[in-house]
């Protein structure tokens, strides 16, 4: 039966801008924007279901084009074409085109093993015979049939090509065979039997023994062994080609030294790079700890072992069916180290670059370092994911197809990761703390531990850690104690009742020096004074900034100013005060009696005026009834210590002037600040100096 087809070589230029405006979508790789993207795409995917359901326009029959299908490519035009495309196609022709020379799932998903079986295929068919010259046997396109045999040979073919068919047939007992067969779209392929790889190893096993069997003719010294296997399959003793399983003894013996030889190589290999490492560290004078180098080592290993498995591995020329377990298997397992080697490289390199960061004063870089290490990791093991597919014949079209679909289910399923994401990005730009800071979030207080892209770690005091989401930085209030420049401490001291007016002041005034002369305190601000009658004490309030790094040298500090507090209180004759109730038996001493004798029974006018003319008697004399007493100024230890080796009236004169000068100081940095716009110090100020300290 004969069959015609016409296959058009070319499109219509309308059908060809058509084909050109067609856009497919893509997915790569868009980091924080793939939830907004997917959402985008979703829009667009349940759209076009509801645009192509709708009907399209009736239009007349005689206006309607017809569809051109597409053209078919000339090495797929006929039988002939295809076996002489196969043949000739070398290194410069790409994977595509020759896999578009055999049906769907003909070929193995595996590059490696795809090439072996095309490459063995080819073999057989240039040893049976087949050339350009023979090809010419068989029909071109308008001749040929839906299925066209190539093995095993018919009466039409040459002679020699039907003696090594027939020769081969006996040894292959007849299941391989070889055809053409015509597709739907009219192209030639060849069929899956073909390159079934139990046929084509027993067809290589049984090409190797016939040469063999040749060996020493003129047409066997002729072609020369093209690689390891083949010299070893043509001279090596028959013991070494007995099967054992599924190889060769010879294949087993290769494999083992290969094994064998990468094993040697993941040796030098650590060893090399663990020296590597430390000189690295010893020439930075600090590093990652040993733990982490000889991870990193181990991991560098590994990948240079299964390099050299999966490089050697070819050399052996397996069968297509071994080939087909261990050319994935060494695959899967140098990608699986190479994750590895990153993740621990990745690892080491952050602790090479903490180090460096530890010693900086710039705290942000220790937000960015972890932030960095996890970044890479998941591209790492985005990237892993994407190579481990095509080894383990997962085709990711669909997964990506499905993500389109349901990209509205993920645009929601990703809104608190995206949220996240967006609060730690806050966190770099803002940069409300830094990894160490004590902080106050959402109730929960402790020191900052780590910064990730999706959350904070807080360890607390009672040395818990706590997870906060990043995406309540964003909206809840961060109080950072950590970033106090100052540590206020307020107390008050108590005294007893019966302390003389002059020691108060000169207890008052020994606090305030010991302030002054402190090495932590603040010495521009601080309030010690006499401010309120207690119960059972006189309240002296002790207002002071520390000026400490941390806690615990505020409690240091803070203990060793008040064992001076009470070295001074016993130098100065103070007591301290302690709740007491005194239960009087008998008066011991008369009460006091007015100098008035007339008080008690003045009227309410007269008693006022009493009142008065007591408050002149004792403030006769004092000086700030005729002069206002300027603002109280804060004096350094050195100022105290000239005002008091000079005598009072010169002591009086240069404490005014010292008060003169630093008031014009005040007013000069306050109208500094006003004019660049420093309003967050101004208010702080205001805030600290007219509070009232309580």
């Amino acid at each position: 039966m004969t069959t015609t087809r016409t296959s058009p070589r070319t499109i219509p230029d309308a059908m060809q801008q058509r084909r050109s405006r067609l856009v497919v979508p893509t997915r790569s790789a868009l980091g924080p924007l793939a939830p907004v993207i997917a959402l985008m795409l979703g829009v667009v995917l349940a759209v076009t279901p509801m645009v192509a359901a709708t009907p399209p326009m009736p239009t007349p029959p005689a206006d309607a084009e017809a569809t051109t299908p597409p053209p078919i490519p000339d090495a797929q035009a006929s039988p002939r074409a295809v076996l002489e495309f196969l043949i000739g196609a070398d290194s410069s022709v790409g994977a595509p085109a020759v896999a578009g020379c055999f049906t769907k799932d003909a070929l193995p998903p595996t590059a490696a093993v795809r090439d072996r079986v095309v490459r063995d295929l080819r073999s057989a068919l240039a040893w049976l015979g087949w050339n350009e010259e023979t090809s010419a046997s068989l029909p071109k396109a308008d001749d040929a049939k839906i299925r066209t045999v190539v093995f095993p040979a018919s009466d039409s073919m040459p002679p020699e090509i039907r003696d090594r068919s027939t020769a081969l047939e006996k040894r292959t007992g007849g299941k391989w065979r070889v055809e053409i067969v015509r597709g739907e779209d009219g192209a030639y392929r060849f069929a899956k039997e073909a390159v079934m790889a139990s046929e084509l190893d027993a067809v290589t096993d049984a090409i190797i023994a016939d040469r063999r069997e040749r060996a020493g003719t003129a047409e066997e010294e002729k072609s020369e062994p093209g690689n390891l296997a083949e010299w070893v399959n043509l001279n090596g003793p028959d013991w070494m080609l007995q099967r054992f399983v599924f190889l060769a003894v010879w294949q087993w013996i290769g494999l083992g030294l290969i094994i064998l030889v990468g094993l040697i190589v993941d040796t030098l290999t650590r060893f090399v790079a663990r020296r590597i490492f430390r000189s690295m560290s010893h020439r930075l004078k600090a590093g990652p700890d040993d733990d982490a180098v000889r991870r990193a080592s181990r991991s560098i290993g590994v990948v240079a072992a299964t390099l050299i498995w999966l490089l050697l591995i070819n050399f052996l020329e397996l069968p297509i069916a071994g080939l087909t377990i261990l050319q994935p298997a060494a695959q899967f397992a140098f990608v699986l180290s190479l994750l590895w080697a990153g993740w621990r490289s990745i690892d080491l390199l952050a602790d090479f670059i903490s180090v460096k960061v530890a010693a900086s004063e710039n705290k942000l870089d220790d937000i960015l370092v972890p932030m960095v290490r996890k970044t890479a990791k998941v591209l790492l093991v985005i990237f892993g994911l994407l190579n481990v597919a095509p080894i383990l014949g997962l085709n990711l079209g669909p997964l990506l197809a499905a993500v389109g679909i349901g990209s509205f289910g993920f645009a929601f399923a990703f809104k608190n990761s995206l949220e996240n994401l967006f609060g730690s990005v806050t966190v770099i730009l803002d940069r409300p703390f830094h990894v160490g800071d004590w902080v106050v979030i959402d109730g929960v207080e402790g020191n900052v531990e780590t910064v990730g892209l999706r959350s904070t770690r807080v360890r607390t005091f009672y040395n818990s850690l706590v997870t906060i989401p990043n995406a309540n930085l964003i909206t809840d209030k961060v109080d950072n104690y950590g970033a106090r420049r100052y540590r206020r401490w307020s107390t008050k001291v108590g005294i007893l009742y019966g302390t003389p007016p002059a020691r108060v002041d000169a207890f008052c005034e020994a606090i305030r020096e010991l302030v002054r002369e402190h090495p932590y305190t603040r010495k521009d601000y601080y309030q010690v004074w006499l401010n309120g009658f207690g119960d059972s004490a006189l309240e002296i309030l002790v207002y002071v900034f520390w000026e400490a790094p941390d806690w615990q040298t505020e409690l240091r500090e803070r203990h060793r100013l008040m064992l001076d507090m009470i070295r001074i209180a016993g130098e100065l004759g103070i007591d301290f005060a302690f709740p007491t109730q005194t239960l009087q038996i008998q008066r011991a001493d008369p009460p006091n009696e007015p100098k008035d004798p007339n008080l008690d029974a003045a009227d309410p006018r007269a008693a006022m005026r009493t009142g008065r003319s007591a408050v002149r008697d004792v403030t006769d004399g004092d000086q700030w009834k005729s002069t206002k007493p300027p603002p109280y100024t804060f004096l350094s230890a050195k100022d105290t210590a000239r005002l008091d080796e000079m005598g009072e009236e010169q002591a009086a004169k240069t404490e005014e002037r010292l008060a003169e000068r630093r008031s014009a100081q005040d007013a000069a940095r306050a109208k500094a600040e006003e004019a660049e716009g420093d309003q967050i110090d101004q208010a702080d100020q205001v805030d600290q100096r007219q509070s009232g300290g309580e």
